[in-house]
């Protein structure tokens, strides 16, 4: 009896000793470093990229073809877990990552055969030769996998081993991991592997020749691809706060597979209608209005085109987006005080004064007097260049910059580009202009940050003028290009060199932009404001707007109401005024802040003396004592060039002046009487290399300007 408790006791101590020692053991191995394990569990893996209804559309090869996606061991089913424990290591979950029972009886088969018949390799030592490998496979490298197998077993759990061993085990033919491989070979999830499907890939580790029974059966799918290389350059499937770069395993997108391929049929379309017009390449970008996320991003007709710059991405490309800009000036305009009963003049004007800037408009027609919302919605040049000389390139920069426009305002483009910024002649992308353009939709704030950057009046306002089909009239005719079943907003734009076109078309709930050109920079041929890219955003928004879609109408400004004003004038009607039209008027001081109509009298139609070198009808007559005496040409401190091309005898400088209360005036050059002058006061003027002034006299009147001629 003695005897026996003297035993057990001794055995306890024993089995206590042991224990002690493995827990001390495993103690030392978990917190020595192993760098070259860290390094494994950190390396890339396969990014699986999903649209936003849970479809695959890419899955990103990590060089040279190889895929290695990675699953947790949670989600790989226990039955591909167990066909591969019981063909590679069946008592995995016993030994502490060396299996001496099977190292005993491999031993005795070899020795007994008098060759290698068969192995003990573990699945946590075939694990160790991936985080250590070596490069010959002998005696020596076996003990190390056996060292680094119990090191891997001191710091990880056994599912932790299984998992990293199940996700990186190599398969050939550019596969590692199950899942991975089960694609490649099967087409198939791993759940959907039937029960031979597992046994032959559980083989392939031991005996890799049973690969070549399979052949690759899945094309991998190819999805927004220009969308994808801007993410990965981008850093969005890195993971964060991980040594080294370390990618996501899958990452869910806000795209709609669907709705890409549609935009990419709409592009390829586009791009088969254009003809002669010199047009080669073409992309589309699609957003949700409210929240910005990304629903379609077609960067070229085609990723595979390598001669036609497939790969290179319409979406980022800068391009001149021409009239497409000018909402957000006229935007600007309504915020700084002008309304939208204003008058704005198309007549030949001079702006700037070392630089003189005379912009034409797309016909090289002038309108005379143009309201406010036609100007806009028929995209005229010079009322545009008139608002932005009026608020000032810096504000409407400021502005931009809320918007988002970052490629106007970093490289100071936008600043060089100056009064013709209004006619959009700075550099922008598609995505900026598509992403600002929602601004207007979404009563005037930026909805990805909160920020309001126009009154919820103004956005509401531009929105009726650019759905406004009989405003568009005077610039492109009754085009039934944008004829909609449902509120929408369109803006077209030509680079001023016609290198590309731009069309951008939004509702409450959906954005779109489709530009339209060549990645060279050729010019094309066609009309400004093609309907080509138009056409192809329209029907992209018919496509989201389709099937029911709720598509709210835009709301009415609280601050305007709609009136009845003159046509002509803008102003509210008198009683001579013979045409109105309804325009938002404010609720509150209409007759005060609009006025009444004086261009209308008994006798006829009078406009005021800034008209005078435009109207070239009887319908109306000027007024030429409705203002001062002043000289519109030339600008003060204007710089005139000669053109050392062109024969100096037939190069003048124009002179222009308005106002006034006699029909005769006097005009001096330097103090020197050139020329008396009756109504309209306009000549061309002959002036030398040199600094000038012109002076005008009438009726006891004056006004003189300084210029210079080089």
């Amino acid at each position: 009896m003695e005897f026996k408790k003297i035993f057990s006791a001794r055995l306890f101590r024993a089995a206590f000793s042991f224990a002690l020692s493995l827990a001390v053991l495993r103690l030392f191995l978990f917190v020595l470093p192993f760098p070259e394990l860290s390094r494994f569990e950190d390396r890339d893996v396969s990014t699986r990229v999903f649209d936003r209804n849970g479809s695959i559309v890419l899955i990103l090869p990590l060089g040279e073809g190889l895929r290695r996606e990675f699953v947790p061991i949670s989600e790989i089913p226990k039955d591909v877990r167990d066909g591969f424990v019981d063909a590679e290591d069946r008592r995995f979950f016993l030994h502490f990552g060396v299996d001496l029972l099977s190292v005993a009886r491999a031993a005795f088969q070899n020795v007994s055969g008098g060759r290698k018949v068969s192995g003990a390799s573990t699945i946590t030592m075939q694990l160790a030769r991936m985080v250590s490998p070596s490069e010959r496979r002998d005696f020596p490298a076996k003990i190390k996998d056996s060292v680094n197998a119990v090191r891997i077993e001191g710091k990880l759990s056994k599912k932790r081993i299984l998992e990293l061993y199940l996700n990186n085990v190599p398969f050939g033919k550019n596969c590692e991991g199950v899942a991975t491989t089960a694609r490649t070979f099967y087409g198939k999830e791993l759940s959907e592997l039937t029960s031979d499907e597992i046994s032959i890939l559980a083989s392939i580790p031991r005996n890799p020749s049973a690969r070549n029974r399979l052949e690759k059966s899945f094309k991998y799918p190819f999805g927004f691809p220009h969308y994808v290389r801007y993410l990965k350059n981008s850093g969005a499937f890195d993971r964060k706060g991980r040594p080294g770069r370390c990618t996501l395993p899958s990452v869910s997108l806000s795209v709609d597979s669907a709705l890409q391929n549609f935009a990419s049929e709409c592009v390829v379309e586009s791009l088969a209608r254009s003809g002669n017009s010199r047009i080669t390449n073409a992309a589309a970008f699609v957003c949700d209005s409210r929240t910005g996320d990304v629903l379609a991003w077609v960067g070229s007709e085609g990723w595979d085109d390598h001669e036609g710059g497939g790969q290179l991405d319409g979406v980022l490309n800068r391009v001149q987006p021409g009239s497409s800009m000018k909402p957000f000036l006229y935007a600007l305009a309504l915020d700084c005080g002008f309304l939208p009963t204003d008058i704005l003049d198309d007549v030949p004007k001079e702006f700037g004064d070392r630089n003189l800037y005379i912009p034409q408009n797309f016909n090289n027609r002038f309108n005379g007097p143009v309201r406010f919302r036609v100007a806009l919605a028929s995209s005229l040049n010079i009322p545009a260049v008139t608002l932005l000389d009026s608020v000032g390139v810096g504000k409407y920069l400021s502005v931009l910059d809320s918007l988002g426009f970052s490629s106007l305002v970093e490289d100071g483009s936008g600043a060089a580009a100056d009064l013709g910024l209004a006619l959009g002649a700075g550099e922008v992308t598609l995505r900026e202009l598509c992403e600002a353009f929602r601004v207007f939709v979404c009563d005037g704030l930026d909805s990805g940050s909160g920020r309001r950057v126009y009154s919820s009046d103004t956005a509401r306002i531009i929105c009726s003028i650019l759905s406004d089909k009989n405003a568009r009239s005077m610039g492109f005719g009754y085009s039934q290009t944008f004829e909609t079943d449902y509120p929408a907003i369109f803006k077209t734009g030509t680079a001023n060199q016609y290198q590309s076109i731009v069309a951008l078309g939004a509702t409450r709930n959906f954005c779109v932009g489709v530009w339209m050109g060549n990645f060279s920079g050729n010019t094309v041929v066609g009309k400004t404001g093609s309907s080509l890219p138009a056409y192809a955003a329209k029907s992209i928004l018919d496509y989201l707007e389709r099937g029911g879609r709720d598509a709210p109408g835009f709301d009415e400004p609280e601050g305007f109401v709609k009136r009845k004003v003159c046509s002509v004038s803008g102003k509210l009607p008198c009683e001579f005024c013979s045409s109105t039209v309804l325009e938002y008027v404010p609720k509150d001081g209409a007759e005060e802040k609009v006025g009444r109509c004086t261009w209308h009298k008994r006798n006829g139609l009078f406009l005021p003396s800034g008209y005078q070198s435009w109207l070239s009808s009887d319908a109306a007559s000027i007024d030429y004592g409705s203002e001062p005496l002043r000289i519109t040409s030339p600008k003060s401190g204007g710089v005139y060039y000669f053109d050392e091309s062109r024969n100096r005898l037939r190069q003048f400088v124009r002179f222009e002046a308005v106002g006034g209360d006699d029909g005769v005036a006097r005009v001096l050059l330097d103090g020197e009487e050139i020329s008396r002058l009756e109504r309209p006061f306009m000549m061309n003027m002959d002036a030398t290399r040199g600094e000038h002034v012109v002076t005008v006299e009438c009726a006891g009147e004056t006004d003189s300007v300084e210029f210079s001629v080089k």
